[in-house]
Protein backbone atom coordinates (compact mmCIF):
# COMPACT_ATOMS: atom_id res chain seq x y z
CA UNK A 1 0.00 0.00 0.00
CA UNK A 2 2.81 2.38 0.93
CA UNK A 3 4.71 1.48 -2.23
CA UNK A 4 1.57 2.19 -4.30
CA UNK A 5 1.11 5.58 -2.71
CA UNK A 6 4.80 6.40 -3.17
CA UNK A 7 4.67 5.41 -6.84
CA UNK A 8 1.55 7.52 -7.37
CA UNK A 9 3.18 10.53 -5.70
CA UNK A 10 6.30 10.08 -7.82
CA UNK A 11 4.20 9.91 -10.96
CA UNK A 12 2.35 13.11 -10.03
CA UNK A 13 5.64 14.88 -9.46
CA UNK A 14 6.89 13.77 -12.87
CA UNK A 15 3.68 14.99 -14.49
CA UNK A 16 3.97 18.31 -12.66
CA UNK A 17 7.54 18.92 -13.85
CA UNK A 18 6.61 17.80 -17.36
CA UNK A 19 3.74 20.31 -17.46
CA UNK A 20 6.06 22.98 -16.05
CA UNK A 21 8.61 22.25 -18.77
CA UNK A 22 5.97 22.37 -21.49
CA UNK A 23 4.62 25.63 -20.07
CA UNK A 24 8.11 27.18 -20.09
CA UNK A 25 8.63 26.09 -23.69
CA UNK A 26 5.26 27.56 -24.64
CA UNK A 27 6.09 30.90 -22.98
CA UNK A 28 9.45 31.01 -24.76
CA UNK A 29 7.81 30.29 -28.12
CA UNK A 30 5.15 32.94 -27.48
CA UNK A 31 7.81 35.56 -26.71
CA UNK A 32 9.72 34.66 -29.88
CA UNK A 33 6.59 35.04 -32.03
CA UNK A 34 5.58 38.22 -30.23
CA UNK A 35 8.98 39.78 -30.93
CA UNK A 36 8.23 39.59 -34.67
CA UNK A 37 5.20 41.84 -34.20
CA UNK A 38 6.65 45.35 -34.51
CA UNK A 39 3.51 47.10 -33.29
CA UNK A 40 3.38 44.93 -30.15
CA UNK A 41 7.08 45.53 -29.49
CA UNK A 42 6.59 49.29 -29.87
CA UNK A 43 3.68 49.12 -27.42
CA UNK A 44 5.73 47.05 -24.98
CA UNK A 45 8.57 49.59 -25.21
CA UNK A 46 6.27 52.53 -24.43
CA UNK A 47 4.60 50.64 -21.56
CA UNK A 48 8.03 49.73 -20.15
CA UNK A 49 9.28 53.33 -20.32
CA UNK A 50 6.17 54.73 -18.63
CA UNK A 51 6.19 51.98 -15.99
CA UNK A 52 9.86 52.52 -15.14
CA UNK A 53 9.27 56.27 -15.02
CA UNK A 54 6.42 55.71 -12.56
CA UNK A 55 8.48 53.35 -10.38
CA UNK A 56 11.38 55.81 -10.18
CA UNK A 57 9.23 58.96 -10.20
CA UNK A 58 10.68 60.08 -6.88
CA UNK A 59 14.13 60.06 -8.51
CA UNK A 60 13.27 61.36 -11.99
CA UNK A 61 10.74 64.06 -11.09
CA UNK A 62 12.36 67.52 -10.93
CA UNK A 63 10.16 68.59 -8.02
CA UNK A 64 7.89 66.97 -5.40
CA UNK A 65 4.39 66.58 -6.88
CA UNK A 66 2.80 68.73 -4.17
CA UNK A 67 5.39 71.52 -4.19
CA UNK A 68 3.78 74.86 -5.08
CA UNK A 69 5.27 78.12 -6.32
CA UNK A 70 2.54 80.71 -6.74
CA UNK A 71 5.02 83.04 -8.42
CA UNK A 72 5.35 80.48 -11.25
CA UNK A 73 1.63 79.91 -11.84
CA UNK A 74 0.82 79.11 -15.50
CA UNK A 75 4.49 79.05 -16.47
CA UNK A 76 4.63 77.78 -20.08
CA UNK A 77 6.64 74.68 -21.08
CA UNK A 78 10.38 75.16 -21.21
CA UNK A 79 12.94 76.71 -18.96
CA UNK A 80 12.42 75.98 -15.28
CA UNK A 81 9.42 73.71 -15.92
CA UNK A 82 9.87 71.35 -18.87
CA UNK A 83 6.12 70.79 -19.33
CA UNK A 84 5.02 73.99 -17.64
CA UNK A 85 3.34 74.71 -14.31
CA UNK A 86 -0.35 74.59 -13.38
CA UNK A 87 -2.64 77.16 -11.77
CA UNK A 88 -1.16 76.48 -8.33
CA UNK A 89 2.45 76.43 -9.42
CA UNK A 90 2.85 72.64 -9.47
CA UNK A 91 5.32 71.18 -11.93
CA UNK A 92 3.26 69.37 -14.56
CA UNK A 93 5.99 66.84 -15.42
CA UNK A 94 6.43 65.82 -11.77
CA UNK A 95 2.71 65.31 -11.32
CA UNK A 96 2.47 63.30 -14.55
CA UNK A 97 5.26 60.97 -13.40
CA UNK A 98 3.65 60.39 -10.00
CA UNK A 99 0.17 60.14 -11.55
CA UNK A 100 1.38 57.26 -13.73
CA UNK A 101 1.67 55.15 -10.58
CA UNK A 102 -2.06 55.40 -9.92
CA UNK A 103 -3.12 54.54 -13.47
CA UNK A 104 -0.77 51.57 -13.77
CA UNK A 105 -1.60 50.18 -10.33
CA UNK A 106 -5.35 50.53 -10.90
CA UNK A 107 -5.04 48.76 -14.26
CA UNK A 108 -2.96 45.87 -12.92
CA UNK A 109 -4.84 45.33 -9.65
CA UNK A 110 -8.37 45.57 -11.03
CA UNK A 111 -7.64 43.27 -13.95
CA UNK A 112 -5.87 40.74 -11.72
CA UNK A 113 -8.76 40.61 -9.24
CA UNK A 114 -11.33 40.47 -12.05
CA UNK A 115 -9.52 37.66 -13.88
CA UNK A 116 -9.13 35.56 -10.74
CA UNK A 117 -12.68 36.10 -9.47
CA UNK A 118 -14.37 35.80 -12.86
CA UNK A 119 -12.18 32.88 -13.93
CA UNK A 120 -12.78 30.83 -10.77
CA UNK A 121 -16.54 31.46 -10.77
CA UNK A 122 -16.75 30.77 -14.51
CA UNK A 123 -14.88 27.47 -14.20
CA UNK A 124 -17.08 26.32 -11.30
CA UNK A 125 -20.29 27.36 -13.07
CA UNK A 126 -19.31 25.74 -16.36
CA UNK A 127 -18.07 22.51 -14.77
CA UNK A 128 -20.86 21.85 -12.29
CA UNK A 129 -23.77 23.62 -13.99
CA UNK A 130 -27.08 23.36 -12.16
CA UNK A 131 -28.48 26.07 -9.91
CA UNK A 132 -25.12 27.75 -9.37
CA UNK A 133 -24.60 28.17 -13.10
CA UNK A 134 -28.14 29.50 -13.56
CA UNK A 135 -27.77 31.95 -10.65
CA UNK A 136 -24.42 33.32 -11.79
CA UNK A 137 -25.57 33.59 -15.39
CA UNK A 138 -28.63 35.64 -14.37
CA UNK A 139 -26.46 37.86 -12.17
CA UNK A 140 -24.06 38.59 -15.02
CA UNK A 141 -26.97 39.43 -17.31
CA UNK A 142 -28.25 41.95 -14.75
CA UNK A 143 -24.82 43.55 -14.40
CA UNK A 144 -24.36 43.74 -18.17
CA UNK A 145 -27.57 45.76 -18.40
CA UNK A 146 -25.79 48.71 -16.74
CA UNK A 147 -23.23 50.81 -18.65
CA UNK A 148 -19.85 50.35 -17.01
CA UNK A 149 -19.19 54.04 -16.27
CA UNK A 150 -22.69 54.61 -14.82
CA UNK A 151 -22.30 51.52 -12.64
CA UNK A 152 -18.87 52.67 -11.42
CA UNK A 153 -20.20 56.16 -10.64
CA UNK A 154 -23.00 54.64 -8.55
CA UNK A 155 -20.56 52.38 -6.72
CA UNK A 156 -18.21 55.28 -5.97
CA UNK A 157 -21.14 57.37 -4.73
CA UNK A 158 -21.79 54.68 -2.12
CA UNK A 159 -18.17 53.88 -1.26
CA UNK A 160 -16.67 57.37 -1.44
CA UNK A 161 -13.36 58.51 -2.97
CA UNK A 162 -10.26 56.42 -2.34
CA UNK A 163 -7.80 54.16 -4.14
CA UNK A 164 -9.16 50.83 -2.90
CA UNK A 165 -12.75 52.01 -3.15
CA UNK A 166 -12.06 52.78 -6.80
CA UNK A 167 -10.50 49.36 -7.32
CA UNK A 168 -13.50 47.57 -5.82
CA UNK A 169 -15.94 49.77 -7.73
CA UNK A 170 -14.29 48.72 -11.01
CA UNK A 171 -14.07 45.05 -9.95
CA UNK A 172 -17.77 44.85 -9.05
CA UNK A 173 -18.53 44.55 -12.74
CA UNK A 174 -15.09 43.87 -14.20
CA UNK A 175 -15.24 40.14 -13.40
CA UNK A 176 -18.34 39.56 -15.55
CA UNK A 177 -16.56 39.34 -18.89
CA UNK A 178 -13.97 36.90 -17.55
CA UNK A 179 -16.72 34.79 -15.96
CA UNK A 180 -18.51 34.42 -19.29
CA UNK A 181 -15.26 33.70 -21.11
CA UNK A 182 -14.15 31.05 -18.61
CA UNK A 183 -17.60 29.45 -18.47
CA UNK A 184 -17.79 29.18 -22.26
CA UNK A 185 -14.31 27.64 -22.36
CA UNK A 186 -15.17 25.04 -19.71
CA UNK A 187 -18.42 24.08 -21.45
CA UNK A 188 -16.40 23.47 -24.61
CA UNK A 189 -13.60 21.55 -22.92
CA UNK A 190 -15.36 19.37 -20.34
CA UNK A 191 -17.02 17.22 -23.00
CA UNK A 192 -13.69 16.30 -24.60
CA UNK A 193 -12.01 12.92 -24.26
CA UNK A 194 -9.09 14.01 -22.09
CA UNK A 195 -11.51 15.16 -19.36
CA UNK A 196 -13.40 11.87 -19.51
CA UNK A 197 -10.09 10.00 -19.33
CA UNK A 198 -9.10 11.98 -16.22
CA UNK A 199 -12.41 11.06 -14.58
CA UNK A 200 -11.89 7.39 -15.40
CA UNK A 201 -8.44 7.55 -13.77
CA UNK A 202 -10.10 8.75 -10.58
CA UNK A 203 -8.83 12.30 -10.55
CA UNK A 204 -10.79 14.74 -8.38
CA UNK A 205 -12.89 17.56 -9.78
CA UNK A 206 -10.41 20.11 -8.42
CA UNK A 207 -7.51 18.38 -10.16
CA UNK A 208 -9.42 18.17 -13.43
CA UNK A 209 -10.40 21.83 -13.34
CA UNK A 210 -6.97 23.04 -12.23
CA UNK A 211 -4.55 20.88 -14.19
CA UNK A 212 -6.58 19.73 -17.20
CA UNK A 213 -9.14 22.40 -18.15
CA UNK A 214 -7.52 25.61 -16.90
CA UNK A 215 -4.37 25.38 -19.10
CA UNK A 216 -6.63 25.13 -22.15
CA UNK A 217 -8.67 28.26 -21.38
CA UNK A 218 -6.02 30.50 -19.84
CA UNK A 219 -4.87 32.06 -23.13
CA UNK A 220 -8.14 33.89 -23.88
CA UNK A 221 -8.24 35.12 -20.28
CA UNK A 222 -4.71 36.52 -20.62
CA UNK A 223 -5.48 38.26 -23.91
CA UNK A 224 -8.72 39.85 -22.74
CA UNK A 225 -7.11 40.79 -19.43
CA UNK A 226 -4.35 42.68 -21.25
CA UNK A 227 -6.84 44.48 -23.46
CA UNK A 228 -9.07 45.39 -20.51
CA UNK A 229 -6.16 46.89 -18.60
CA UNK A 230 -6.34 49.96 -20.84
CA UNK A 231 -10.09 50.18 -20.23
CA UNK A 232 -9.53 50.23 -16.47
CA UNK A 233 -7.00 53.05 -16.82
CA UNK A 234 -9.50 55.11 -18.80
CA UNK A 235 -12.19 54.38 -16.22
CA UNK A 236 -9.90 55.55 -13.41
CA UNK A 237 -9.12 58.76 -15.30
CA UNK A 238 -12.81 59.32 -16.01
CA UNK A 239 -13.83 58.93 -12.37
CA UNK A 240 -10.97 61.14 -11.20
CA UNK A 241 -11.97 63.72 -13.80
CA UNK A 242 -15.47 63.73 -12.31
CA UNK A 243 -13.99 64.19 -8.83
CA UNK A 244 -15.24 60.89 -7.37
CA UNK A 245 -12.19 58.70 -7.92
CA UNK A 246 -8.82 59.23 -6.29
CA UNK A 247 -8.73 62.00 -3.62
CA UNK A 248 -7.48 65.37 -4.98
CA UNK A 249 -4.37 65.32 -2.78
CA UNK A 250 -3.00 62.43 -4.89
CA UNK A 251 -1.92 63.46 -8.42
CA UNK A 252 -3.72 61.54 -11.17
CA UNK A 253 -4.00 62.14 -14.89
CA UNK A 254 -7.78 62.43 -14.70
CA UNK A 255 -7.70 65.11 -12.02
CA UNK A 256 -4.95 66.98 -13.90
CA UNK A 257 -7.09 67.05 -17.03
CA UNK A 258 -10.06 68.24 -14.97
CA UNK A 259 -8.01 71.02 -13.33
CA UNK A 260 -6.63 72.17 -16.67
CA UNK A 261 -9.66 72.14 -18.94
CA UNK A 262 -10.95 75.36 -17.35
CA UNK A 263 -7.82 77.15 -18.60
CA UNK A 264 -7.50 75.32 -21.91
CA UNK A 265 -7.53 78.53 -24.00
CA UNK A 266 -4.76 80.24 -22.04
CA UNK A 267 -2.80 77.29 -20.59
CA UNK A 268 -3.25 74.46 -23.08
CA UNK A 269 -0.43 72.38 -21.57
CA UNK A 270 -2.28 71.67 -18.32
CA UNK A 271 -4.70 69.18 -19.91
CA UNK A 272 -2.84 68.37 -23.12
CA UNK A 273 0.21 66.61 -21.69
CA UNK A 274 -1.65 64.35 -19.19
CA UNK A 275 -4.19 63.53 -21.91
CA UNK A 276 -1.47 62.64 -24.42
CA UNK A 277 0.40 60.39 -22.00
CA UNK A 278 -2.85 58.63 -21.07
CA UNK A 279 -3.64 58.03 -24.75
CA UNK A 280 -0.09 56.77 -25.38
CA UNK A 281 -0.24 54.31 -22.46
CA UNK A 282 -3.70 52.94 -23.27
CA UNK A 283 -2.86 52.62 -26.98
CA UNK A 284 0.40 50.83 -26.16
CA UNK A 285 -1.32 48.39 -23.80
CA UNK A 286 -3.88 47.63 -26.51
CA UNK A 287 -1.10 47.05 -29.06
CA UNK A 288 0.48 44.50 -26.71
CA UNK A 289 -2.92 42.87 -26.17
CA UNK A 290 -3.57 42.63 -29.91
CA UNK A 291 -0.12 41.14 -30.40
CA UNK A 292 -0.85 38.50 -27.75
CA UNK A 293 -4.19 37.75 -29.40
CA UNK A 294 -2.52 37.13 -32.75
CA UNK A 295 0.17 34.96 -31.18
CA UNK A 296 -2.09 32.89 -28.91
CA UNK A 297 -4.97 32.44 -31.38
CA UNK A 298 -3.94 29.81 -33.99
CA UNK A 299 -6.54 31.10 -36.46
CA UNK A 300 -4.84 34.52 -36.53
CA UNK A 301 -1.21 33.48 -36.64
CA UNK A 302 0.49 34.65 -39.82
CA UNK A 303 4.08 33.88 -38.87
Amino acid sequence: MIKGVSARTHMRRKLFFLRLSLWAEGVSATIRRLRRNKAAMLGALVVSIITLSAVFAHVIAPYPPDEMSLADRFSPPGGKYILGADHLGHDVLSRILHGARVSILVGIITVTISVIAGGVLGILAGYYGGWFDALMSRLTEVLLAFPYLIFAIGAMAMLGPGFWNLVWALCFKGWVEFFRLARAGVLSEKAKEYVEAAKVLGRSDLEIMGSEILPNIVNPLMVVGTLRMGTMMVMEASLSFLGIGIPPRIPTWGSMIQDGYRFILNAWWLSTFPGLILVALVLSVNLVGEGLREVLDPDLQTF
